[in-house]
This record gives C-alpha cells, sequence and structure tokens, in this order.
C-alpha cells in the first residue's frame, strides 16, 4: 500500500515543488482536485470505521470520534503547517515520496518534520 500511495503522489505532483507553488499562486488547479479526491476518500472512509466500530491496532481502545471546538492551537498550528508547506513543497506524506523518488529536498523535510514533532514532545507536559 505504501508503494501504491508514493507512486499516487509522485504521478499526481503532489511531492513537486513546482506544482505546489502553482498551486498556492492559482497558476494550477488540478492540485485541488486531488486534494478534494483525498478529502472525499478520507470522509467515506472514517464513515466506514465508526459504522463498523474499528478498535485501534495496537491497544484495542475504542478509537474516539468526536470532534473538538475549533480554538487558538488549531489555528496556530494550521498556519504553522501551511508555512511548512509552502517553503518545502511538502507534507509528510510527499516529503517520504520525494525521499523515495531520490529528490534530496526530500531529506531535508522529513528531518524537518520529524525534529518539530520530537520538539513538541519534549515541550508538553503529561
Amino acid at each position: 500500500m505504501g508503494i501504491a500511495f508514493g507512486f499516487i503522489l509522485i504521478k499526481s505532483g503532489v511531492s513537486n515543488y513546482d506544482v505546489i507553488r502553482a498551486m498556492f499562486l492559482f497558476q494550477s488547479f488540478h492540485l485541488y482536485g486531488v486534494l478534494g479526491v483525498a478529502v472525499g476518500i478520507s470522509f467515506l472512509a472514517v464513515q466506514i470505521l465508526k459504522k463498523i466500530q474499528t478498535r485501534a491496532l495496537l491497544t484495542k481502545e475504542t478509537i474516539d470520534y468526536s470532534v473538538q471546538p475549533l480554538g487558538k492551537r488549531h489555528v496556530i498550528g494550521g498556519l504553522l503547517a501551511g508555512l511548512g508547506w509552502a517553503f518545502t513543497g511538502a507534507c509528510p506524506g510527499p516529503a517520504l515520496a520525494q525521499i523515495g523518488f531520490g529528490t534530496l529536498a526530500g531529506i531535508f523535510t522529513a528531518l524537518g518534520i520529524f525534529l518539530g514533532t520530537y520538539g513538541y514532545g519534549l515541550l508538553q507536559k503529561d
């Protein structure tokens, strides 16, 4: 599944910086269609998982599908993710696809994602 997902990301242009840049500059709109299809598939998948009452694979705990109200942290997180995406031309999935495709920039993007996630974890208090 990972190979197929990476292939789709590369072929659709989601991992190509120039395609991402053209999308953000409203010069190309096909990527909005790709993202729309991804949102639709994700929505359907979550509805199916809810209906069959899937449990977490490792812990077997019931999955909580409740929705949190929009807060300041969501807006800040979204802005940070958007800025990172605009600067690097990749989010986590495409960054890994870039590495698999042999794009050097993907290594730095993935490294930044992992370091940022690790740093966030260090700042959290349990």
